[in-house]
């Protein structure tokens, strides 16, 4: 649905954001930090985002290591370890095989110990599942395997069912396949269901298992081996990495083995053990003080009063009905608000108020599932812990009731059950928007709206003024596939002058969620659509339509209710939305750069995409063929004459005013010849209806190309075109392939429809998406255009991405060899 690679200017945009609403980005401003207190912005906090959930970087035996060892080996010992290591390494390293009763490589960071270990233990035969929600530091040592063809596949977060079905699939072809998760999620806090791994690590010979437990290190376990290791060995088809820059409080990180020959094949063999750099001596100096807590009775001590805290902060939470997302033991809390413009709001206010939390918001969750996340550490004391949830739960109610959101929304975009006494209390925010200034008006059907005022607002800007429109709801009702059935609504939103701030129309339908996808990731994906016809698709609600190109949303910016106006249409939309369960909402076709809308659509859940340019003639200041081609550039003068004018006589060139049902099976069959021979664009095959419908509607009509021989004339070409007052609009157009490699008839073709506009006395054409260079060539301009999206989760857009990648790993091999 939305082109891929293209969703960094998306982050940036988010990011950027928050750094402008002084929530990211931030510096803490103390010379010296105590305790749980940062300062920030001028303001001492206490700091509810930290990871170290021992709150071991103060102690002074870990400092008194750091210092010893750098007293004692200086400020770093520069060299790779496959020459020479300081030895406190021998002896922490011993010290971690005590913790694990397994078999240990230390690694400078975590990122690095994935990067060192997954290349080794994954053979280029073996096949990889991950959880779609597994760090990100995990998918990048994966992409390093995918180069040299590994398979690799996305599985719903803890969707064991799903998993298990992975792997009866792939056991067929595999004889290792590994599944790879964290032990608890960074994010939300909740737990890898380590336990039913296990079984499936029994029960099936080929599965693997490899897990980062980085936030589970030290706060679990005996000797603080993590949470997935607690009461388990490991087992002997696993591998576990953890972080000690967490819990641990200095730095570095530890990679577990069920044997020996694995870990020195690792610490001998894995590149970041070749040529990367070493954990420094203060590091190691810490460490190895923080291990000597570990392998004491004291660890125990300091976990259970971290989980005396993580007790006493989920009463709390319940007491004041804050929606958590998960309810594991984990030290990390996740509370929803749902919308960016309201995660923006608490942090904000939070601050203010002294207490540091992090925002929660993509790309590491969807768009719509913003939120506050925050940890409790060992130094928090229980005052702490209950005054800041005491002041979130405040603000919170203060923040959703400002933004309009209820909680029964909130629980609605997490997919978590909402309790029945908040399903019982109403957002107040519509009450509040529906006052006598703003009045939102909405129909199911174009004909419910009167003509003229619709087309005052659409009649220039495509094939959906109101003739186009009953064309459209004609052919897509009542069909035999989900596919070829649109639900239609259309949305006005009023001021008390009865004024128009905003309208639109709406389509829900199914849509591929490959349509703007490389041509090569469509392939893969149609491949798998033979066996699962609706594999990688989604229920979509989109502003215009599959079959109509333009600016489908007119907003009255002048107006000082336009975001007002706005707010109501996407309560609309998410209404239905729920109505109509759909996946996404797609706001599209827009031109140009506005920050502010940008912003706006930002803060209530949206994501900026990138479409394909659109390509419209504009100003057809030529009366004929010789002052057409003098506007054209030097280059496309000679294009002009080499493949159009040349060719142009091998041509008959008509309009079919009342075209023969053997006429249109024709003309479907050229549709269908463009529509197998590309996948750039890739959607669902339109009905014959819908030609049909054209060939009935005066606003449509047909033009033909016939090519000449002596002995006949053969059907080479058509365009089906829109005509309104103003415009000329090529929406769909077939060919007989045999004859464009002669005579370039699709270049012919875009003339013709020039000719045709000109003779119609209409200056401009829409041409619309795709083939842009022999648009460009003619006159047009490329329009940049994008749109919004809101998903309701990012699986599918991760599966794409992992097929992506593949391909153009697929793609270079091929181009190497």
């Amino acid at each position: 649905m939305m082109q891929l690679n293209k969703n960094y200017d998306s982050i940036n945009q988010i990011i950027t954001d928050g750094v402008s609403k002084g929530i990211l980005h931030l510096y803490t401003e103390d010379k010296k930090l105590q305790d749980n207190y940062i300062t920030l912005k001028d303001k001492s906090v206490v700091n509810f985002g930290s990871c170290s959930y021992l709150g071991l970087e103060f102690d002074p035996r870990l400092q008194q290591g750091a210092i010893e060892a750098v007293q004692n080996y200086g400020t770093q010992f520069s060299a790779s370890r496959a020459y020479v290591s300081v030895t406190l390494y021998r002896e922490l390293e011993c010290c971690f095989n005590q913790i694990f009763s397994a078999f240990t490589v230390i690694t400078p960071t975590t990122t690095l110990g994935h990067i060192a270990t997954i290349p080794i233990i994954v053979a280029d035969t073996d096949a990889i599942i991950l959880d779609h929600q597994v760090h990100h530091s995990v998918q990048t040592a994966v992409a390093l395997v995918k180069s040299k063809g590994v398979h690799t596949e996305l599985v719903r977060h803890n969707r064991i069912d799903l998993l298990e079905e992975r792997i009866l699939h792939l056991r067929k072809k595999y004889k290792t396949i590994w599944y790879m998760a964290d032990g608890i999620y960074s994010m939300y806090g909740d737990k890898c269901p380590v336990d039913k791994i296990y079984s499936l690590l029994n029960k099936y010979p080929e599965l693997h298992f490899y897990v980062d437990d980085a936030h589970g290190m030290s706060v679990y376990g005996k000797n603080g081996q993590g949470y997935v290791l607690h009461n388990r060995s490991i087992h002997p088809k696993m591998v576990v990495a953890t972080s000690l820059a967490k819990s641990f409080a200095t730095g570095g990180a530890v990679m577990i083995f069920p044997t020996n020959t694995i870990a020195q094949r690792v610490r001998t063999c894995g590149g970041p053990m070749i040529t990367s750099g070493p954990m420094q001596p203060a590091q190691l100096g810490a460490a190895l003080a923080a291990a000597k807590i570990h392998l004491s009775s004291e660890i125990i001590t300091m976990q259970n009063e971290l989980q005396d805290r993580i007790a006493y902060t989920k009463l709390l939470l319940l007491k004041y009905n804050l929606p958590v997302l998960s309810d594991a033991d984990a030290a990390v809390f996740f509370i929803g608000v749902s919308l960016p413009k309201a995660g923006y709001q608490l942090v904000s206010r939070m601050l203010e108020a002294g207490y540091y939390v992090n925002l929660g918001i993509f790309p590491a969750v969807p768009m719509k599932n913003t939120g506050i996340r925050f940890t409790i550490t060992r130094l928090h004391s229980l005052r702490q812990i209950e005054e800041m949830v005491m002041c979130l739960a405040n603000e919170f109610e203060k923040v959703i009731q400002q933004e309009g959101i209820s909680l029964k929304e909130i629980y609605e975009a997490f997919k978590i059950p909402c309790p029945e006494e908040t399903a019982l209390v109403s957002s107040v925010h519509s009450v509040l928007k529906q006052s006598l200034d703003l009045k939102t008006y909405s129909y199911k059907s174009i004909q419910e709206i009167d003509k003229k005022l619709w087309n005052n607002l659409f009649g220039n800007k495509g094939n959906f003024d109101y003739e186009g429109l009953l064309h459209l709801e004609e052919a897509f009702t009542a069909n035999h596939l989900p596919e070829e059935n649109w639900e239609f609504d259309y949305i006005l939103v009023k001021d008390q002058h009865d004024e128009i701030i905003l309208a639109t129309f709406l389509t829900t339908t199914i849509w591929k969620d490959d349509m703007l996808a490389p041509a090569e990731i469509s392939y893969r994906i149609e491949t798998e659509r033979q066996k699962d016809k609706y594999f990688l698709t989604s229920t979509v609600i989109s502003t215009g339509s599959l079959l109509t190109e333009g600016e489908h949303l007119f907003i009255q910016k002048q107006s000082p209710l336009w975001k007002e106006a706005f707010l109501l249409f996407l309560d609309k939309v998410k209404y239905l939305q729920e109505k109509n369960k759909t996946d996404k909402i797609v706001l599209r076709d827009f031109k140009g750069t506005d920050s502010e809308l940008d912003s706006f659509l930002v803060d209530n859940g949206f994501f900026k995409f990138a479409m394909p340019d659109n390509h419209i003639m504009q100003e057809m200041n030529w009366e004929n063929e010789t002052e057409f081609y003098q506007q054209l550039s030097r280059c496309s003068k000679n294009n002009f004459r080499k493949h159009i004018r040349r060719n142009e006589n091998h041509f008959e060139t008509n309009i079919n005013p009342y075209p023969s049902k053997a006429d249109l099976t024709d003309y479907y069959q050229l549709y269908l010849n463009v529509k197998n021979h590309s996948l750039s664009l890739n959607t669902y095959t339109l009905p014959f209806k819908v030609f049909y419908g054209m060939a009935q509607n005066k606003n449509w009509e047909i033009i033909t190309l016939h090519f000449k021989t002596e002995e006949k004339k053969e059907l080479a070409a058509m365009v089906f075109c829109y005509k309104t007052e103003k415009a000329y609009i090529p929406m769909i157009i077939g060919m007989n392939y045999a004859y464009n490699s002669k005579c370039t008839t699709y270049r012919q073709a875009l003339y013709q429809v020039m000719k045709r506009a000109k003779s119609l006395k209409l200056n401009q054409i829409h041409f619309g998406f795709s083939a842009g260079i022999e648009k460009k060539k003619l006159g047009a301009t490329a329009v940049p255009t994008h749109g919004y999206m809101q998903s309701k989760d990012n699986f599918n857009f991760q599966v794409m991405d992992n097929l992506h990648q593949s391909s153009m790993l697929i793609t270079a091999k091929s181009n190497a060899g």
